[in-house]
């Protein structure tokens, strides 16, 4: 006698599926306004580095000054 029950096989797990959509939409709504400053302050970083002649590859060197 066994005490395990057949296996059903890998399926779609709607409970599973509506928490993920759920987080996603939460995320969504949190994230999009935040979108635009996040936009500027990006820009604006990109801006200064451009100002003052560094690059990405300058950071990344060792002994760089």
């Amino acid at each position: 006698m066994s005490t395990l029950s057949e296996s059903r096989g890998m399926g779609p797990n709607a409970p599973m599926s509506a928490i993920g959509y759920i987080i996603a939409g939460l995320l969504a709504l949190v994230l999009l306004p935040l979108a635009p400053i996040i936009l500027v302050a990006w820009l604006a970083l990109k801006i200064a580095e451009a100002a003052g002649g560094e690059t990405e590859e300058d950071d990344r060197r060792p002994g760089a000054a």
